[in-house]
């Protein structure tokens, strides 16, 4: 994942003057003591800071003073032994809290970061060679060199930058070094269930639930007396992938995250459907790629930092590890398997009731925007409290501090600010088409924090307002401040004043307006994001687009009846996909694009692509991306990009052979997008084989023929059909022929699901699948399953319940032979008394519809 700071810093600034306190969290009154009359009585005490609120939002009223904070460290022993050792896994922690918690009893939720990068990461490491045939065993990689990295004792983290944060505002701030790395026993796995539980635990313990000590191996124990025991996860890359994993445990506690450019599952990171893909290490996706032979394995090696190896000056206990996830990851198919499953948090995704702000920036091709937006929607189908920031960057971006504190205000201190019936959407958009947000100045004004507008009803709290600030000379300089109050309709109270100088004013009249983030290479760094009542836009709809021929050059796109042509490629992996895309002509890819744009057109949602294609050998890359153009011609700008290994056409877990000149119908997603393409430019598709600084790269020749009459892209447009028609000058006319559809609810179950033998006296968890197959015309459809109860064989019943999940049990609308995966899974204890004979159960599943 290669993302090496540890937090994101926002602007800490309070949200008012004015100071509130929460009645939740009041101090038990200091009283003193009569003193007789004669005597002058004594000073009192100075009061301790109490948690305080102004407009939902924490203040920050304890002290900034690091000295002051009450800081310890421990080891809290977990359920795993993920090194083999024999013993349990123990994972270092520190805590990082205000002085009131020690000296008046006070009690915080918790701030808690997890990471793998607390004690850096190897200064030298090797990736794959990606340069060999599809299937081909690559060279072997070698382990990185040994490297002491930096002890995280008794300090986990180098940077105090969430704690700054935090702390003043009533948090405590806890930090970990996840499994195998700094000064917590066991291996990295990247994603495997130890990093989980090794989260999980933490917040057990805060919680009363599992014990810490001390020390890495003593038993002085250690207590969280100190915290409400309510506990919110951030962090970005691999932080933010952490509070996704935990909270996929349903752990009691964790009560609201912010993952931020976090994965969802992991396959998603390092494959892409079927396909063996690399994240991408630059904004956008083009150009090198430091990245490229990265897999997971590459990621254990770069991160396996364990203290207690530095003495032998060598890292030995977690080698066997890394080298089993050398093979499990299977480059030669990059197939889903069983290792792949253990790291898809979406399987669990039904356990999470955590409260999500989920951040991801719109060109991130390193964690890429299909983990946010599956998540996101599971959270939506589940009604989990959710918000998604969609900025316009790359990799990394928190949302702006008033949305965080919010959150956190709302989920782990209590106060009902509002913040569940706020936009559930908050995107970043692009300079070119930034919405207007301004007001106009009342009265000449000067040193000043307060400012008179004519209406503040467009500039929200904690944005970012630019001011022209007229100079004595007459000149007129932007100056930037942050909202802090919005007191009434005419008046903003700002962070620090404005026109200080001799001869400063904001005249009567000026305009005070927001960008929608800070020019490049200004400052403040800010961004002040449009709200939308959901993502993706409620008024998003699919909008299909064929083909027609001259792709070679620059065939079309168009809304009515596709070409019947068959144009062909010829892979050849040396070359660029910039120069592909911006190239006039080209036998190496083909691109269709539409009518220049009259007006702007937004994207919100996920594209996709339908090719129906036929290659020259059994074995290819296949790659597709949504381009936008400029309308007279020149540099295009990739917003999207999909891949698919053929042979995975049916399933990721299964290849398929290709018979080469047979044409398949290909069906695959793009990322994730939010992105207003203006006016002026054309949107456009690529169609190509091997992505250079994606995909292995086999040697050039293999043909690809495309079938016009098969393909097609579709785009998610704001507006749908009519607003894409409107905006290429496209007429549409409604016609054509009509039929009926009878109503259907249809549920087939596959063959019964067996277990096979249990063992008697062996603990084990033991599993078996079917499948159901959906058909339903109604507007809406649930698959439900009767309570599991236990297996019985006659008299006798299995002391653990029957465990059922199914792959999928909600449908927004019509669907034809969807097929369900059902899985069962029975834990069997060692002291379990097993009878002879069958256990069964008869389960009954439901098919049902609240709009027929």
């Amino acid at each position: 994942m290669r993302f090496r700071f540890l937090g994101v810093a926002a602007t800490a600034t309070a949200m008012a003057a004015v100071v509130g306190t929460s009645s939740a969290s009041a101090l038990p009154l200091l009283t003193t003591a009569e003193k007789p009359a004669a005597l002058a009585p004594p000073a009192p005490a100075p009061a301790g800071a109490v948690p305080t609120f102004v407009n939902g939002l924490a203040q920050a009223v304890f002290t900034t003073d690091q000295t002051k904070w009450v800081r310890n460290e421990g080891w809290v022993q977990t359920t795993f032994d993920s090194d083999n050792d024999g013993k349990l896994d123990r994972v270092h922690f520190d805590v990082i809290r205000p002085p009131e918690t020690e000296t008046d009893g006070l009690k915080v939720p918790v701030i808690f970061e997890d990471s793998p990068y607390y004690a850096n990461t190897a200064a030298k490491y090797s990736n794959w060679v990606v340069d060999h045939e599809l299937g081909a065993q690559p060279p072997e990689r070698p382990l990185a060199p040994f490297w002491p990295g930096r002890n995280t004792s008794p300090k986990v983290s180098s940077s105090d930058i969430y704690a700054a944060q935090w702390v003043p505002r009533g948090f405590a701030v806890v930090h970990a070094d996840s499994p195998g790395t700094g000064n917590s026993d066991g291996c990295p796995t990247s994603g495997g269930r130890n990093e989980t539980l090794g989260a999980k635990a933490v917040i057990d313990w805060l919680n009363g639930r599992a014990p810490a000590y001390t020390t890495r191996a003593g038993s002085t124990p250690l207590v969280a007396s100190w915290t409400t025991g309510k506990v919110g996860m951030m962090g970005t890359s691999y932080n933010g992938t952490l509070p996704i994993a935990a909270a996929t445990t349903g752990v009691q506690g964790l009560d609201a995250i912010v993952p931020i450019s976090a994965i969802s599952d992991w396959y998603d990171y390092y494959r892409a459907n079927g396909m063996v893909r690399a994240p991408h290490s630059r904004t956008g996706g083009t150009g090198t790629n430091s990245y490229l032979g990265e897999d997971l394995d590459v990621l254990v090696d770069d991160v396996y930092s364990r203290q207690d190896e530095n003495a032998a000056g060598a890292r030995t206990i977690c080698v066997p590890v890394i080298d089993d996830i050398r093979v499990q990851e299977d480059r030669l198919t990059g197939n889903r398997n069983a290792f792949w499953d253990e790291r898809d948090y979406m399987k669990d995704v039904q356990n999470v009731h955590a409260a999500a702000l989920i951040a991801h920036g719109n060109n991130d091709f390193n964690v890429m925007t299909k983990n946010a937006a599956q998540f996101l929607d599971a959270l939506k189908n589940q009604g989990v409290p959710h918000e998604f920031y969609f900025h316009q960057g790359g990799h990394g971006g928190a949302p702006p501090d008033v949305l965080v504190n919010r959150w956190f205000t709302r989920y782990l201190y209590g106060v009902q600010n509002g913040v569940e019936n706020m936009p559930k959407s908050y995107v970043v958009r692009e300079p070119a088409t930034c919405p207007t947000r301004q007001s106009t100045v009342t009265g000449d004004q000067s040193n000043t924090a307060t400012l008179t507008v004519a209406d503040t009803s467009a500039l929200p709290l904690g944005y970012y307002l630019t001011i022209p600030q007229q100079n004595a000379d007459g000149t007129v300089t932007n100056v930037v401040r942050q909202i802090t109050d919005v007191p009434d309709a005419t008046h903003l109270t700002l962070a620090s004043a404005v026109a200080t100088g001799a001869g400063q004013k904001v005249a009567a009249g000026a305009t005070v307006f927001m960008l929608c983030q800070n020019p490049s290479g200004t400052q403040p760094t800010y961004t002040n994001p449009t709200a939308y009542s959901e993502w993706p836009d409620p008024a998003s709809a699919p909008v299909v687009q064929r083909l027609l021929p001259g792709g070679g050059t620059r065939g079309n796109l168009t809304l009515g009846a596709g070409g019947t042509a068959q144009e062909t490629l010829t892979d050849d992996a040396s070359k660029e996909d910039q120069a592909l895309l911006d190239a006039p002509s080209s036998g190496n890819r083909l691109v269709y694009q539409s009518n220049p744009l009259t007006k702007d057109v937004r994207i919100s949602g996920t594209p996709s692509v339908t090719l129906r294609m036929a290659f020259s050998k059994p074995k290819a890359n296949l790659s597709a991306a949504l381009i936008s153009y400029p309308a007279t011609g020149g540099s295009g700008t990739v917003l999207t990009r999909g891949w698919l290994d053929p042979e995975n056409r049916n399933s990721d877990y299964v290849s398929d052979p290709i018979a080469p000149g047979t044409f398949y119908t290909l069906e695959f997603d793009m990322q994730a997008k939010d992105a207003i393409v203006p006016a002026g430019r054309r949107l456009g598709l690529m169609v190509f084989s091997s992505d250079r600084q994606y995909t292995i790269r086999p040697a050039a020749g293999t043909q690809l023929t495309l079938d016009l009459a098969g393909s097609s892209i579709t785009i998610p447009v704001v507006g749908g059909t009519s607003a894409l028609a409107t905006a290429t000058g496209t007429d549409i006319e409604n016609g054509g022929a009509s039929g009926t559809v009878p109503a259907t609810l249809s549920l087939t179950l596959g063959a019964p699901a067996s277990f096979g033998a249990f063992t008697p006296g062996v603990a084990n968890d033991y599993s078996a699948a079917t499948t159901a197959k959906v058909v339903s015309t109604a507007g809406d459809a649930t698959l439900s399953v009767s309570d599991p109860g236990h297996l019985a064989n006659g008299a006798f019943s299995l002391p653990d319940p029957l465990q059922v999940t199914l792959s999928k049990s909600s449908w927004t609308g019509p669907v034809s032979n969807d097929v369900v995966d059902v899985a069962f899974k029975q834990h069997i204890n060692a002291t379990d008394p097993l009878r002879t004979g069958t256990y069964s159960r008869t389960l009954t599943f439901t098919l049902s519809t609240t709009q027929p």
